[in-house]
């Protein structure tokens, strides 16, 4: 009987969650030897280490991205992470958010994530970085803390990305933001320059960037 009560929270679990973790399933009482073998009796499966997803359920292309953020804080539930004021510090950036946003033709992986503090993960698709973000400068899309565009541009250009990618994701954001209500800031963008490399070198390499 235990047996089948376990897969009962396990599906409760993962009809709540989507993708959940080991120590999410420990809050529910579900010890690890019981995902085990809901695996082995072809139940779930594994996502990533630590993760898993229930094999009944459509799987997504965001599968292993949505794994690793749950990651950077396994024991938490979606619900209590899932807005900006429950926001922990932990974002996605770089390439992976413009691939959230829709813009460019950059790839979803290797998955760009950004934290105040370091997390450490065997997942080699995760590409991470000690990096502060503040709360203005982040949303959320499909459940997930994303950049915000002017920000993502900014951490492109930190990191040194393609310069003909950046041109690319600037101008599509630009004329994107241009048919809504919230315009693309590109003096936000400038002041997170400016603030990193001089506002002299900022003007400089936005000048470039914007006749690509």
């Amino acid at each position: 009987m235990t047996y089948f009560r376990h897969i009962s929270t396990i599906a409760r679990l993962a009809e709540r969650e989507g993708i959940f973790t080991t120590a999410q399933a420990e809050r529910m009482g579900i010890p690890r030897d019981a995902l085990h073998d809901a695996m082995v009796s072809g139940r779930i499966s594994r996502v990533t280490r630590g993760a898993y997803r229930l094999v009944d359920i459509e799987p997504s292309n965001l599968d292993e991205l949505i794994a690793l953020w749950k990651l950077t804080a396994p024991k938490a539930f979606s619900r209590e992470r899932n807005s900006l004021a429950q926001w922990d510090g932990f974002v996605i950036g770089g390439l992976t958010a413009a691939c959230l946003w829709e813009v460019g033709d950059g790839p979803l992986a290797p998955y760009r994530m950004f934290g105040a503090r370091r997390f450490n993960s065997r997942n080699a698709q995760l590409h991470f970085s000690t990096r502060r973000v503040a709360p203005k400068d982040v949303t959320f899309l499909k459940g997930l803390p994303v950049t915000r565009p002017e920000r993502t541009v900014f951490d492109l250009i930190i990191d040194r990305a393609d310069r003909f990618q950046i041109s690319r994701i600037l101008r599509e954001f630009s004329c994107k933001y241009a048919r809504t209500d919230d315009d693309f800031n590109l003096q936000r963008l400038m002041t997170l320059l400016g603030k990193a490399i001089g506002r002299e070198e900022a003007t400089s390499v936005l000048r470039v960037l914007l006749l690509l």
